[in-house]
């Protein structure tokens, strides 16, 4: 296994924030003058409890998300299972849609702090784009914010163009992690960084697509077949072995984490 080797400038917090620092596919708004006033009359405590009940509401739509599609999925039941009130929802969120918005950027934000979670165990960068795809691909199979975002990228993320800003988000962390990669000697630097990362998301994004996302071994299977067909073409011939040896023994080990 590769030691982790970076510029003399740069360390493991440094590359991490580059990841997590990719540009946010969420710009933030300026708060409105009715934000303000809600800011000024707000406690400690109050907004404590503002913060909880947010989250309890994106936790409860999520695992609805998670198991059906968009238009099947009413506020109602939602409210239900938060135990919330229509009013405290729309404190919140203004409608439906912008609650699915929330939960697609609550997904992403989570995603890109585990990215630099495994980027942070110092594994060369390409066992570590393999490590990042099989992590999302867990976190798809068992966490229902993950799920639901996946699910509401497709749904509702071609409106406000969310799926490119995302997209373009996953690809700029992907294509940090392939710059090291070059500079580790593992990917030829005649590969362009931004094209190889778009190649990477891109059969991720396809895998999901085609699979059975309710059979957890065929999805990490067919990932693992699609990281076969891939490794040739990205990284060097000297390293298509271990990397294969190396992707075999990630699957197991996924697939033994994802049976109940």
């Amino acid at each position: 296994m590769h030691a982790l080797r970076y510029g003399r400038s740069q360390t493991v917090r440094e590359h991490n924030d580059r990841i997590t620092g990719a540009a946010h596919p969420f710009p933030r708004r300026r708060p409105s003058v009715t934000d303000e006033m809600r800011g000024d009359q707000m406690t400690d405590g109050i907004d404590r409890r503002s913060v909880a009940t947010r989250h309890q509401i994106i936790g409860s739509a999520a695992k609805h998300f998670a198991d059906k599609p968009y238009s099947l999925v009413s506020l109602d039941e939602i409210l239900t299972d938060a135990a919330v009130t229509k009013g405290a929802m729309y404190f919140h969120f203004r409608s439906k849609h912008a609650l699915g918005t929330a939960i697609i950027e609550r997904w992403v934000e989570m995603s890109l702090g585990a990215v630099a979670d495994v980027v942070a165990r110092q594994h060369s960068a390409v066992e570590t784009l393999v490590d990042v795809t099989f992590l999302i691909a867990l976190d798809d199979i068992g966490e229902p914010l993950a799920r639901a975002g996946f699910n509401l990228l497709e749904s509702i993320g071609r409106g406000e163009e969310i799926q490119r800003r995302v997209i373009d988000t996953w690809v700029s962390a992907f294509r940090v992690i392939v710059e090291r990669a070059q500079a580790e000697g593992d990917i030829a630097t005649g590969h362009a960084p931004e094209q190889v990362a778009k190649l990477l998301v891109a059969f991720y994004l396809g895998v999901r697509r085609v699979t059975d996302l309710g059979d957890r071994s065929r999805y990490l299977t067919d990932l693992e077949q699609a990281w076969a067909l891939v490794l040739p073409g990205v990284v060097k011939p000297e390293r298509v072995g271990y990397l294969t040896t190396f992707i075999r023994r990630r699957t197991a080990l996924a697939v033994n984490r994802a049976t109940p």
